[in-house]
């Protein structure tokens, strides 16, 4: 027996939306699109706020794109999180401003029971013709969604099925085969960033940033090759050469007698598809060198934490029993959780740029000033990171604020420059 309505939205359930497909595409004037959006980050929403929550706010969700659709198109909520949507569209053109406005539609709305702006991944396809299968049409707009460039949960992306996917993907495989020529060749080097003590504001620390210096172009911006190299998982690479280079530069510091502050750097998702990276590839690397573990600092997104927090408590264990340090990186940018500082094991947390904006400064500062005396009950150390402004140095360090990372002190610097700041 075919169910024809969803319990939970009181809409159309996918057997009913696949039957009514190949008549509507008739029915619709002109060419239609099938869009496909699901909800980024879903399954934070129901940790943090409850299965109810989650569920009303899927169907305010319903509500909303339905609300938006012209006589007969279509929407349903095909399975949890995930709407596929017909609409009618002419062109690439106006199926992207169909996007737009059913995205516009749900990020703008403001009834929903949680704190956070909805944020979708959007794959599509431009149905050429109304002898197209809705099968064939779910599986390409299926396919564009997954291809969609997720490098942040707090912005929505799209991808339509022979259009924008095709273009990223030439562009994306282009610069992955450049990446790995410059970085057989050295041209990735790292840059560091000081983070400054509050008391003396001396360095007493950094952050290990990669960068692409090609002998042509100069300087490559993050943007244009950071997708790709997430995507295809090669950014492990990149992290490796950030590790020994950092592991490097100590090493040689340290033989010469010269002073040396602890290092952070990051760790991307991609390595945790490998339960024993930590034991297989960091370990061997960092025991080539004599460097104290104390001297280097893995840093772990927000996000990344958010996403499955098993393989990040086994890497935190792992790492701490070596003697290296772990911070939580971004805390603040997103769905920031305090029970993570309780059920995980870091021993330092990164307060995100965006905790020290204009926007609502002094709501923002009792926020800061709260997070502050929490970490240290629990002796987490903190790092401000983003500060730009003498004010917000000034209330850090009235507030015993830790450490402080940010374009008032520094901007990234090359490796030459920073150790002449050390020096000083």
């Amino acid at each position: 027996m075919y169910i024809a309505t969803d319990h939970l939205t009181g809409g159309l359930t996918e057997y009913m939306f696949e039957y009514l497909f190949q008549e509507r595409l008739k029915r619709i004037e002109g060419s239609c699109g099938l869009i496909c959006m699901n909800v980024k980050r879903f399954s934070a929403i129901n940790m943090l706020y409850g299965s109810e929550t989650g569920d009303s706010v899927l169907k305010e969700i319903y509500h909303i794109l339905k609300g938006k659709l012209q006589p007969d198109e279509l929407i349903s909520r095909v399975y949890s999180d995930c709407f596929f949507v017909l609409v009618g569209a002419q062109d690439k053109d106006a199926l992207e401003a169909r996007i737009c406005e059913l995205d516009d539609a749900v990020y703008y709305h403001t009834g929903f029971d949680i704190f956070d702006h909805i944020f979708f991944s959007i794959g599509a396809y431009l149905i050429p013709d109304t002898g197209t299968s809705y099968r064939q049409a779910a599986d390409f707009a299926n396919y564009s969604r997954a291809a969609c460039p997720d490098l942040s949960d707090e912005n929505t992306c799209y991808e339509i099925y022979g259009y924008t996917i095709q273009d990223t993907r030439v562009c994306s495989a282009k610069m992955l085969k450049r990446g790995h020529a410059a970085l057989e060749n050295g041209h990735f080097e790292i840059y560091l960033q000081p983070k400054y003590e509050l008391v003396q504001e001396t360095i007493a620390g950094a952050e290990a940033l990669i960068r692409w210096n090609d002998p042509e172009e100069g300087l490559i911006p993050l943007p244009q090759f950071m997708p790709a190299f997430e995507e295809s998982g090669f950014i492990r690479q990149i992290d490796y050469f950030v590790f020994e280079a950092v592991l490097q530069l100590l090493e040689r510091r340290l033989e010469n007698g010269q002073p040396v502050v602890p290092i952070s750097l990051n760790l991307s998702k991609a390595h945790f598809t490998n339960q024993m990276f930590f034991e297989d590839r960091l370990l061997p690397i960092f025991q080539k060198y004599h460097v104290p573990a104390e001297l280097i600092e893995f840093e772990l997104s927000e996000s990344l934490i958010m996403s499955d927090e098993k393989p990040i408590r086994k890497l935190l264990e792992l790492s701490q029993a070596q003697g290296f340090s772990c911070s939580l990186d971004d805390f603040g940018s997103g769905y920031s959780c305090l029970n993570t500082l309780k059920t995980l094991p870091i021993t330092t947390l990164k307060l995100d740029q965006k905790m020290f904006t204009e926007e609502d400064k002094e709501r923002g500062k009792i926020i800061i000033a709260g997070t502050l005396a929490v970490a240290r009950q629990l002796g987490i150390q903190v790092v401000s990171e983003g500060v730009e402004t003498r004010e917000y140095v000034d209330f850090l360090k009235a507030h015993d604020g830790g450490l402080v990372q940010g374009y008032y002190f520094s901007r990234p610097v090359p490796v030459q420059a920073f150790e002449a700041l050390l020096d000083k």
